[in-house]
């Protein structure tokens, strides 16, 4: 019996109801004393998250395309400027080839007008002789005259009239073949320089293939290009104006040759 009893004082191990009840309020006032956040400021805060992000996207759309657009500007602008670059090198090639013949075609025109002034020039020359045999002539026959027929001034008078003329245009003569030498000497250099220009125009026509080679293959910049072009035209409105002054100066020359030519043939009838 005394066993029984020692049994009987062994707790439960199933808690009482009370207990149990006594727990679940306690954790239930816990739970309550944890304050959740209200739920229209989470809203707010995914609502301002949101926003921002749309914003971020639309800035990096806008600026993409806006990129693109300035991408297609500059490509556009440089196929533009390579084909204007394309056409003046099209026109340098046309006036070059222009500027080229007419060089040569005058470059012979100059020299058969050189040789021609050349063989004029001799032919005065050889006037200047025959003037100066006639003035001997003329100023042996005053001599003789004068020992023959003192009484014949008159025609002494006319004969040193003649001779004081024929003097006169002798020294004109002289004067004008020196001048017209002077002439035909700036002449030769101005045709010896055009003669360069001429075979330098080989080298234009290389440096115009060399450009258009580059605009082709996009190895040079287009302002590159242009300053090149610009001395190239710069070279051919010379090499013009060089062919310009050899002209001028033939026919400078050309008109003092027949003014010579018309003052040698007074003598003619002395």
């Amino acid at each position: 019996m005394a066993d029984k009893y020692d049994l009987d004082d062994i707790p439960s191990m199933v808690p009482e109801i009370d207990d149990v009840n006594a727990h679940r309020n306690g954790r239930r006032a816990q739970g309550q004393e944890i304050v959740a956040p209200p739920h229209g400021k989470h809203q707010a805060y995914r609502s301002n998250v949101s926003g921002w992000m749309r914003f971020s996207i639309l800035f990096l759309l806008f600026s993409f395309l806006g990129s693109g657009y300035l991408g297609y500007l500059a490509y556009s602008e440089a196929l533009t400027e390579r084909e204007a670059a394309l056409m003046r090198i099209a026109d340098l090639e046309r006036r070059l080839s222009f500027a080229g013949d007419n060089a040569e075609e005058s470059n012979l025109n100059l020299n058969e007008r050189i040789d021609l002034n050349f063989s004029e020039i001799d032919k005065l020359w050889a006037a200047r002789r025959v003037i100066n045999d006639a003035l001997e002539d003329i100023q042996g026959g005053v001599a003789r005259t004068e020992l023959v027929n003192s009484g014949q001034d008159e025609s002494l008078t006319d004969l040193n009239k003649k001779l004081a003329g024929t003097s006169e245009l002798i020294v004109n003569l002289e004067r004008s073949l020196n001048s017209a030498e002077v002439d035909l000497a700036e002449t030769v250099l101005v045709v010896e320089f055009l003669e360069e220009s001429v075979s330098s125009l080989a080298n234009l026509r290389s440096d115009l293939e060399s450009i258009r080679q580059s605009l082709n293959s996009g190895d040079s910049t287009v302002l590159g290009l242009v300053g090149r072009l610009e001395y190239m035209e710069e070279s051919i409105e010379s090499i013009n104006a060089h062919r310009l002054q050899v002209n001028e100066s033939l026919y400078r020359l050309q008109e003092r040759l027949e003014l010579i030519q018309r003052s040698a043939s007074v003598p003619a009838g002395i």
